[in-house]
């Protein structure tokens, strides 16, 4: 099923998640800091969707090894998505945290993930981030109604061979709304002109993980989080946006 907004009810209650989801990343990105754990983030959030009378989006989704059992996805440095965010370890000047989150609410869910850099880091570093967002933000410039999601796909693949960085080609963005994954899947690379034809009123999100290095991923025990099979260190971006005529319309920019 493809999710198209359609009537100005299903709008509203779409920006309304939307910015409830903002507001509830914000404070947690803020708190991804020098001697704070995933653990007391994921605790954080929990207190924050009771708050905010949401339910998050990940928690209790099936897996091979049992429902997910956090509030949002923690992901530190070569762990690169899906990470589960229970560890009591302390995050540590030159971290590379990706912190993905998403609730239900209003009949909608939210998906989004930001790179947040824990004190000094390189300017190598630096620049990876920056290339992370430059990858969504072309995608996000492609993808306009009477287009294709092929499009979108192209314009993140040539960022990073233009950049000369890796990229993880076995996950990819996808509808959202009324469910958290629908149709159409938005690959990380691809030809313009393929794919699905974008329309007026499609939700999607947009999301890639680039690598300082190879983006050959294994599977942790835990049977959720994705890392690097050398130790490079990863960084993902993801935005949702609404398909319009002349520029689509971003919902999670934080």
């Amino acid at each position: 099923m493809i999710s198209v907004i359609k009537d100005r009810q299903d709008y509203n209650n779409l920006i309304q998640a939307c910015e409830i989801s903002k507001k509830i990343l914000r404070v947690v990105v803020s708190q991804v800091k020098e001697g704070n754990t995933p653990f007391e983030i994921n605790e954080l959030t929990k207190s924050l969707c009771k708050q905010y009378n949401c339910k998050p989006a990940f928690f209790g989704v099936k897996g091979p090894k049992g429902p997910f059992p956090g509030y949002l996805c923690i992901s530190t440095n070569d762990e690169v998505l899906h990470g589960v965010p229970l560890s009591k370890r302390e995050f540590k000047s030159g971290d590379v945290v990706k912190v993905d989150f998403g609730l239900y609410a209003y009949g909608m869910y939210t998906d989004h993930c930001v790179n947040v850099i824990v004190g000094d880091v390189s300017e190598q570093v630096k620049k990876l981030v920056e290339i992370s967002k430059l990858c969504i933000e072309k995608g996000i410039e492609n993808a306009i109604s009477g287009g294709w999601t092929g499009d979108i796909s192209n314009a993140m693949e040539t960022v990073c061979k233009l950049s000369k960085v890796d990229f993880v080609k076995t996950f990819c963005g996808h509808g959202i709304g009324k469910k958290l994954h629908m149709d159409p899947e938005v690959l990380t690379y691809g030809e313009r002109g393929t794919g699905t034809k974008l329309i007026e009123g499609m939700v999607l999100t947009i999301e890639n993980q680039i690598t300082s290095g190879s983006a050959d991923l294994y599977l942790d025990k835990d049977g959720w989080t994705l890392k690097t099979k050398d130790g490079s260190l990863a960084f993902m971006t993801e935005h949702m946006i609404i398909i319009r005529k002349k520029q689509a319309e971003v919902l999670t920019r934080i």
